[in-house]
């Protein structure tokens, strides 16, 4: 039987006790007598956990030495007893499905040992004791080309039960064999989210932030923090592709020159001010020795934007380069674009490519048509990405190596271990591509997670990797989009469910109308006067555009609802005051209607005004009205009154287009004219009055003239006749 059939037997046969020989062909000198082999302990189940600090050498040489460092605790209530310690081997691992099928199912470690290390006193219950145990590669009779499984087990020094282990990964190349480095471009993300919504349209006034959660992380211990001081300790030999965001670095600009936060209902002095200036002293020296990119201002969901028809903020804009360059004296590149979790349609890929962007970093759901698996290569991670407006390279991430990157640097999670043990396996997999080919190189990317917070170490640990191991090598993206041969995957697709990690639908719908209501009130104002009230609206309506409220949806909902009731404010402070006596009173038909316009605005206003008015009672067009600054206005509205009565009339004031200003009021209006129509009926009932008496007049005209004549004289006269 094979060695890797050995291995995959005691793995269907859990708890069967085998010794086995060294691998066949090894060119080390034979092991030491075999330790005695052991079932593995469940590790989240163990008596004794082992969170492995320290791994050395990461290059493991044929005369290498190896040395854990490694804390112990006894999870249990009782004490342990004397405990041993060892390092074991499994069977070299050559294949990169073998490696990742052993995630799953950890491979048995009993091809080859260390001498134990005993720890006689043991652990009381809960206690720790860290210890370093040290072996060689010749003691564990390491030789093949390949990654091979370790573990550092914790038995019982009395029967030998093993009472917890610690897994690891470890990537082997023998002496003589001409290794040709895989290139590593590795994204580095110092982007944060928004902490500002308006209020900071004065350059020369303090800005308000919504809190003080950048200064936390600008500090020491931070996330940027921890991040920028992993990439200042990156070796000569390593390029990273710095990420930075336009308003991130305008915010920490703002807070070096004061800026406020709230506390309570009042507001109170920022102290992050001194953190801010010094965390962008760091970045300004460490620039131009890497590659820096800058996101469009506020690092915007593109695909959700352009879905619901706001395209505008993702564009990225002459004067936000402008402004980084002043702040960090190097002006940063724009030919790189790195959707939202690298995904993105083929609308938002031509908007991106016509902006100038020569290379895309796309999630690999994105191009899933990938070569071949047979040739048993891994390709390097470039393809090519047709738009309209040009040819674009995408650099596709691997699927193994970013899950593994993603969930190793979680701050809590990842593979048991620790952080190192969470690294190593990381390197293991890039090892194993390296050793799929080693005379032949390739490139892979790296795309932490937008806004990464890895463990501490884990991040300078994995840029101090791509310049002390002579199988890996650095390069920056553009770079490496310009120098690697693309492998074709096929058409750009947006994956299946890719919508719902997107920013919300209403969120965008809200963030189009408040965009409406600026541009409708900006026709009151003079430019100037809009400049100066409505221009921090301008960097808002980004900012609500961000796609860090991808992971906090309730966050970004409130922030566009906040953004939406102040323009409502400020449209409020223009509004027609109510009467001081409670109605008006009209004597004619014709008369005017006074009214009142109010503006409470440190600028002049120019507005309309609307009056809704029921049946039988009209109004003029009075035309655009001008207010001035904080103050009033009295204009008088041509009316037109059909019938006497009282009216309720509903009044508001409009911007010229036409969109509501301030808040409605009902006026009562009281006509005491008779209008034209009730001129006309009474006129109509009078005509009808008169012609009806004449009538009767005619009538008893015509009625006497029509009677029999009666003769002259007396009775007598006329009976003799």
């Amino acid at each position: 039987m094979s060695p890797r059939g050995r291995s995959v037997a005691l793995a269907l046969a859990a708890g069967t006790l085998l010794a086995v020989a060294p691998l066949a062909g090894n060119p080390a000198s034979a092991a030491p007598a075999a330790a005695p082999p052991v079932a593995a302990a469940p590790e989240d189940s163990s008596d004794v956990t082992a969170t492995v600090e320290a791994l050395e050498p990461r290059d493991v040489q044929p005369g290498s030495s190896i040395v854990v460092t490694a804390v112990l605790r006894n999870a249990t209530g009782e004490p342990t007893g004397p405990l041993s310690v060892r390092l074991r081997r499994g069977f070299v691992l050559d294949t990169r499905g073998e490696l990742q099928a052993a995630d799953n199912i950890p491979p048995v470690t009993e091809a080859g040992s260390g001498q134990p290390l005993p720890l006689e006193d043991g652990l009381a219950a809960g206690r720790s004791a860290r210890i370093t145990y040290r072996t060689s590669v010749a003691e564990l009779a390491m030789g093949a080309l390949g990654v091979y499984p370790l573990a550092l087990t914790v038995q019982s020094g009395t029967d030998g039960t093993e009472l917890g282990r610690a897994r690891a990964l470890l990537p082997f190349f023998p002496s003589g064999i001409d290794v040709s480095a895989t290139r590593i471009a590795l994204l580095w993300p110092l982007l944060d989210r928004p902490h500002r919504l308006t209020g900071d349209g004065d350059q020369r006034a303090p800005a308000v932030f919504l809190d003080d959660a950048l200064a936390a992380s600008v500090r020491r211990g931070g996330r940027l923090d921890g991040l920028l001081a992993a990439a200042e300790r990156a070796p000569r030999s390593v390029r990273l592709t710095l990420l930075i965001d336009p308003e991130t670095i305008d915010e920490l600009d703002r807070m070096t020159r004061g800026y406020r936060i709230p506390s309570g209902p009042r507001l109170v002095p920022g102290t992050g001010g001194p953190a801010a200036a010094a965390w962008l002293s760091r970045l300004r020296r460490l620039a131009p020795k890497h590659l820096l990119v800058a996101v469009p201002y506020a690092d915007p969901d593109l695909v959700a934007l352009e879905r619901g028809g706001e395209p505008a903020p993702a564009r990225v804009e002459q004067p936000d380069i402008d402004a980084v360059t002043r702040v960090l004296a190097v002006e940063p590149n724009t030919k790189l674009s790195w959707p939202p979790d690298g995904l993105l349609t083929d609308t938002v890929l031509d908007e991106v490519v016509a902006q100038g962007a020569g290379a895309v970093v796309v999630d690999p759901s994105a191009l899933p048509g990938g070569p071949a698996a047979d040739s048993g290569r891994t390709p390097s991670g470039a393809s090519p990405l047709p738009a309209l407006g040009g040819q674009a390279v995408a650099l596709v991430a691997d699927p193994v190596v970013q899950r593994l990157l993603t969930s190793g640097g979680r701050q809590r999670g990842g593979l048991p271990g620790g952080p190192r043990i969470a690294e190593q396996r990381l390197l293991a997999e890039l090892g194993m591509i390296t050793a799929e080919a080693p005379s032949s190189s390739r490139m892979l990317v790296l795309a932490p997670p937008r806004r990464w917070d890895p463990p501490a170490g884990y991040a300078a640990a994995l840029v101090a990797d791509l310049g002390r191991l002579p199988w890996l090598a650095s390069t920056d993206a553009l770079q490496a989009a310009a120098t690697t041969a693309p492998v074709d995957r096929g058409a750009l697709v947006y994956p299946a469910g890719a919508q719902r990690l997107e920013i919300r639908a209403p969120q965008v719908q809200q963030l189009g109308t408040v965009r409406g209501l600026v541009a409708d009130f900006r026709g009151t104002l003079s430019n100037a006067d809009a400049n100066a009230l409505l221009s921090p609206f301008g960097d808002a309506l980004r900012r609500a555009g961000s796609s860090a409220w991808r992971g906090d949806p309730a966050g970004g909902g409130a922030y566009v609802t906040r953004l939406r009731r102040q323009i409502g404010a400020l449209r409020g402070q223009v509004s027609i005051s109510p009467p001081a006596t409670g109605d008006y009173t009209l004597a004619s038909t014709d008369s005017q209607l006074p009214l009142t316009l109010e503006n409470r605005l440190d600028a002049p206003v120019n507005v309309r005004v609307r009056l809704d008015t029921p049946p039988g009672f009209s109004t003029r067009d009075a035309g655009v009205i001008q207010i001035p600054a904080r103050g009033k206005r009295s204009v008088r509205i041509s009316t037109l009154v059909q019938r006497t009565g009282t009216f309720a009339v509903t009044g508001r004031l409009t911007s010229p287009d036409g969109g509501d200003l301030g808040r409605a009021v009902t006026l009562s209006v009281r006509s005491t004219a008779y209008g034209g129509l009730a001129l006309g009926i009474t006129g109509l009932a009078f005509a009808v009055l008169v012609g009806a008496v004449l009538v009767r007049l005619i009538r008893r005209l015509r009625a006497r003239s029509e009677a029999a004549p009666t003769g002259a004289g007396s009775p007598a006269d006329r009976s003799r006749s």
